[in-house]
C-alpha cells in the first residue's frame, strides 16, 4: 500500500437510489462528503459539530458569482468536483496522522477565487478568528492554510455574495491598530455557530480594483507559482479543547509550517515569548550605559526603535553605528556576553525617499496608482502639467509623487478644467532625481504615499525588502525584529498574501530561526505561525493610566481567543514636560501591576534622555524586574490576577530577600489643590479637605507648587495627628514623603535636592477624614499647592520559587 491512506466510500440506499459518501479520517476527527462533494458530518471525539445546512467542500467564484459543486468522483487521494458550470476542480485529498489536507491540483482559469467552504459548525464559545479554531465546552476544531497563496477570510469584492448565498455575517474585531470586518478572517462567530472559510484568489492577471479609498488602483500581477489557484491547501482537523493548541503545533511540524522555538520550546506555549523588553535609542558611545540599565530591569533584550537612516536598502543611521553591519554585529556580541539580545524596528515596507531605491535613479519597481496620461510634451522646466481626467485624484495623498522615465515629480493643487486636470506648483527632479523633457506618449505614473511621507514597493521590490532585512539578521546575530507597519504590503492590491508574502520571504532566507522573537503590531492568518507576538507601541500623549487601556485589554482578549502569546503594548517612562509629570513610580506600577494580571508581557520605552536625567530611574528598573520575575515565575494566584488586571486598582511590590515580596493593595487619591492667591490678608495659608482610605494607614505625600512663588514648611492634620515637614518648596520641585516618613526634596525630575526634617507621623483612619493643610507663603507672590496622598493596606506575602 506504499503508506497511502485512501478515503473510506461509504454506500447507501436512499428512495430506492445508490447513493455514496466519502469518509476522512485523521486523529480525533471524522468528515462525511456527499456524492455532490458537501459535508454531512463532522465529527470530533464523537460529537457531531456540523450545523444545519449545505457546506461544500469548495466553491468557487466566476464572473462575480459563486458556483458550488453538482458532483464529486472519488479515485484514491484525487477528488474531482464537477462544478454547476461543468468546469473540473481536481483536489488532492491526504489523510495525515494530524490533519485532514485538501489542495487544489487543477482549476479552470476561469475562476477568480475559490473558497474552501464555507463550513459553519456549532461550536462558538471561543472563536479564534485570526488562528482559525474555535473552541466549545469539550472539543475544539480548526481550518489552517498551509501556505501564503491560501488566505483567511473571503476577498472584499466576494464577501457579499457569499453572505447572501450562505445566509451569515460575522463579528468585527475591533483591536487598538485596526477595526477588521469578519471576511477578513479564518473563521467567524455568527452567534449560533462558526463559520470557517478560507480562500486563494487568482492572481495572473492585471487587474483594476479598490484598493484603500481608490476605487480603481493599478493592481499589478503576481508572478511564478503564486499566481495561480492551483497549489492552495488547506488542513483540518479537532481534537480535545485542552489539547489543540498543542495539536497546532503538531500539525505544524507534519505539515513543513514554521515552527518557531524560544528557550527550547515552541514559541505559542513557551513563557519566553511573553518576555518583557526595553526600548532606547541607544548608540555604540552609551552602550555600555544601557546595557547596565538593562540589567538593573532584569530584561533579556534591548530593542532600538529608529535604527535605519533609510528604510528599503535598510541603512544603518549613523547615529547608532558609523560602521554599518559589522558596527551592528559588535554591539550584538558585546550585548550576548551579558545574556542580553538585540532587537530593532522597521516599518515593514514604507520606502523613505532618501533610500536607493528613490534617489538619485528611481526603481522602476515603485508602487504605482495607476497610469495618467500627458495631453502634450515637457519640457525640464515646466512646474505646470495638463493630463486628462483620471479618478485617481479623487483620494488626496501626502508626498503627490509621480514617476516618468527616471524622474519623479511632485505636484502641489490639483485644478479640473473639463475633461482634463492641471497639476500646478510642481516639483522637477524630487527626493534628488534627474529633471529631464518628457514625450507626451511616455507613461506617467501616480505613486502611492503614505502620511509618514514615504512611498511604497511593487511585490517584486517588496521581495528586495524582505531579503535584505535577512541579511542584516544574518549578518549581525540580532535577535528581535517588529514588522509594523505591515499592512503597508497591502497597498500592492494582493491582500494577506502580501503581508504573509513579506515576512516570508525574511524567515525563509534566516540561517539562524531559535530563539528569534518575531513581533509585530498586527496578526493576520498565515503569520500566526512564524510571529511569535504581537505588540504595538503608541502610548505617546497621554499619562500612562490613560493610555489606551480599553485597547490594552481588548488586545488580551483577542490574544487568548487565538491563542497566541500575550503582550500588554508599549509604556513610555518620561520626564516633566509641559503637559506632563514624570513617570512616578506608582504610575509605573500601575503598568506593571496590570502586566502580572494579564500575565502579559510589554515594552518599555525610556530614552537615554530619560534613563540619564530621571531621579529615581535604578527604582524604577528594579520595580520592573521585581514583577517581571515573579509574573514569568507565574506565582501570582489567580485570584490576585483577577484583581491585579483590574485598571481601577493600584498596588506596590516590595521586596524582602531574592524569593520573598509583600504586595500592598494602595489608595492614591485625586490631586487636591490649595490657591494660596485666594486667602483674605492675614489669612495663614492653607485649606480644608476630607481624605478617604479604605483602611487606617501612614500616608505618602507628593507635594507641587504650581505658579511664582515658594511656600515653607507645609503640614497636615488629621484626627490620628499631626506631620510637618521643615523646608521650602518653589515652582519645578517636589517635597516627597514615603510610608517610613523620610522626605526628600527634588527637582522635577525627582533628583533629590535636600533631605527635609519631618516633625509627627502621616497617620489617616479609615474611611472619612477631615484634614487639615497648613503652609507658609515667603514673598508676595501666591502659588497653588497641589498635593496627593496614597495609603496602603495589609500586605500580601508572595515566595518564588
Amino acid at each position: 500500500m506504499n503508506g497511502k491512506k485512501w478515503a473510506m466510500i461509504l454506500v447507501f440506499i436512499l428512495c430506492g437510489q445508490w447513493i455514496y459518501a466519502v469518509e476522512l479520517k485523521t486523529a480525533s476527527t471524522t468528515i462525511v462528503i456527499n456524492n455532490k462533494g458537501f459535508y454531512t458530518s463532522v465529527k470530533v471525539e464523537g460529537r457531531e459539530i456540523i450545523s444545519k445546512g449545505n457546506y461544500p467542500m469548495i466553491s468557487a467564484v466566476k464572473d462575480g458569482r459563486v458556483v458550488l459543486p453538482g458532483a464529486l468522483k472519488v479515485t484514491g487521494n484525487k477528488f474531482l468536483l464537477t462544478m454547476e458550470d461543468n468546469q473540473v476542480i481536481e483536489l488532492l485529498v491526504r489523510q495525515e496522522q494530524q490533519a485532514i489536507t485538501y489542495e487544489v491540483s487543477k482549476i479552470s482559469d476561469a475562476y477568480k477565487a475559490i473558497v474552501f467552504g464555507p463550513v459553519k459548525v456549532e461550536l462558538h464559545e471561543v472563536v479564534g478568528e485570526v488562528v482559525g479554531v474555535v473552541q466549545g465546552s469539550d472539543v475544539a476544531f480548526a481550518m489552517q492554510a498551509l501556505n501564503i497563496k491560501t488566505n483567511g477570510g473571503i476577498p472584499v469584492e466576494y464577501a457579499g455574495a457569499y453572505a447572501t448565498l450562505f445566509n451569515y455575517s460575522g463579528a468585527n474585531t475591533d483591536l487598538s491598530v485596526s477595526s477588521t470586518p469578519y471576511y477578513n478572517f479564518a473563521a467567524t462567530d455568527v452567534k449560533d455557530g462558526t463559520v470557517f472559510q478560507l480562500s486563494a484568489r487568482n492572481r495572473s492577471q492585471t487587474e483594476y480594483r479598490k484598493v484603500q479609498q481608490v476605487e480603481k488602483a493599478l493592481v499589478l500581477p503576481v508572478k511564478g507559482t503564486d499566481a495561480g489557484i492551483a497549489g492552495s491547501k488547506i488542513a483540518l482537523f479537532g481534537d480535545k479543547r485542552s489539547q489543540i493548541l498543542s495539536r497546532i503545533g503538531k500539525v505544524e511540524l507534519e505539515q513543513g509550517l514554521p515552527h518557531p522555538v524560544i528557550e527550547g520550546e515552541w514559541d505559542k506555549v513557551s513563557r519566553g515569548s511573553m518576555r518583557s523588553y526595553l526600548i532606547t535609542n541607544f548608540s555604540e558611545d552609551d552602550f555600555d550605559f544601557v546595557l547596565d540599565k538593562v540589567r538593573l530591569a532584569g530584561f533579556k533584550t534591548l530593542y532600538h526603535p529608529d535604527p535605519f537612516k533609510t528604510w528599503g536598502h535598510f541603512e544603518w543611521n549613523p547615529s547608532l553605528t558609523k560602521s554599518g553591519d559589522a558596527g551592528i554585529k559588535k554591539l550584538v556580541e558585546k550585548a550576548s556576553g551579558q545574556g542580553i539580545k538585540i532587537g530593532v524596528h522597521t516599518l515593514s515596507n514604507f520606502l523613505t525617499t532618501n533610500d536607493r531605491y528613490v534617489t538619485p535613479v528611481p526603481s522602476k519597481k515603485l508602487l504605482k496608482q495607476g497610469q495618467l496620461n500627458l495631453t502634450g510634451n515637457i519640457d525640464d522646466t515646466q512646474t505646470t502639467l495638463e493630463v486628462d481626467a483620471s479618478d485617481l485624484f479623487s483620494v488626496p495623498l501626502t508626498l503627490n509623487a509621480l514617476q516618468i522615465g527616471n524622474e519623479l515629480i511632485t505636484f502641489g493643487k490639483v485644478e479640473k478644467k473639463d475633461d482634463r486636470v492641471l497639476l500646478t506648483g510642481c516639483t522637477r527632479g524630487a527626493f534628488g532625481t534627474q529633471k529631464a523633457a518628457h514625450e507626451k506618449s511616455q507613461p506617467l505614473y501616480k505613486l502611492w504615499d503614505y502620511p509618514y511621507r514615504t512611498l511604497f514597493p511593487d511585490l517584486e521590490l517588496q521581495d528586495e525588502f524582505s531579503h535584505r532585512l535577512a541579511e542584516v539578521f544574518n549578518k549581525t546575530g540580532l535577535q528581535q525584529i517588529s514588522f509594523d507597519g505591515l499592512e503597508g504590503s497591502m497597498y500592492t492590491g494582493q491582500d494577506y498574501y502580501a503581508t504573509a508574502r513579506f515576512v516570508t520571504e525574511y524567515y525563509n532566507r534566516l540561517q539562524n530561526k531559535t530563539d528569534l522573537i518575531n513581533d509585530a503590531s498586527r496578526l493576520d492568518h498565515y503569520l500566526w505561525h512564524i510571529h511569535t507576538r504581537m505588540n504595538w507601541g503608541e502610548p505617546w500623549g497621554e499619562e500612562m493610566r490613560k493610555g489606551q487601556v480599553a485597547n490594552r485589554i481588548k488586545n488580551q482578549d483577542y490574544f487568548r481567543r487565538n491563542l497566541f502569546p500575550r503582550m500588554l503594548g508599549w509604556f513610555l517612562v518620561r520626564l516633566a514636560e509641559r503637559k506632563f509629570e514624570t513617570t512616578s513610580l506608582e504610575d509605573l506600577e500601575w503598568a506593571l501591576s496590570e502586566s502580572a494580571g494579564f500575565d502579559a508581557g510589554y515594552a518599555m520605552s525610556i530614552n537615554m534622555k530619560t534613563l540619564k536625567n530621571h531621579g529615581q530611574i535604578d527604582l524604577l528598573l528594579d520595580a520592573m524586574k521585581n514583577w517581571d520575575e515573579l509574573r514569568y515565575a507565574n506565582v501570582f494566584t489567580e485570584d490576585q490576577k483577577k484583581r491585579l488586571k483590574d485598571p481601577e486598582t493600584e498596588w506596590h511590590l516590595e521586596k524582602k530577600d531574592d524569593k520573598n515580596f509583600l504586595l500592598y493593595p494602595l489608595f492614591i487619591s485625586e490631586r487636591f489643590r490649595c490657591n494660596l492667591s485666594e486667602m483674605q490678608p492675614g489669612q495663614p495659608g492653607g485649606a480644608d479637605w476630607v481624605w478617604q482610605s479604605p483602611g487606617e494607614s501612614t500616608y505618602t505625600l507628593r507635594i507641587k507648587v504650581e505658579g511664582e512663588g515658594t511656600i515653607a514648611n507645609p503640614s497636615f492634620t488629621t484626627p490620628l495627628g499631626v506631620v510637618k515637614i521643615e523646608g521650602q518648596l518653589q515652582a519645578n520641585q517636589y517635597i516627597l514623603l514615603d510610608h517610613q516618613g523620610r522626605a526628600t526634596l527634588t527637582d522635577k525630575n525627582y533628583n533629590v535636592l535636600s533631605e527635609l526634617n519631618v516633625l509627627g507621623k502621616a497617620l489617616l483612619s479609615k474611611g472619612a477624614s477631615a484634614v487639615s493643610f497648613a503652609c507658609e507663603a515667603d514673598g508676595d507672590s501666591r502659588p497653588d499647592v497641589v498635593v496627593r496622598y496614597q495609603t496602603r493596606m495589609a500586605p500580601e506575602k508572595i515566595s518564588r520559587p
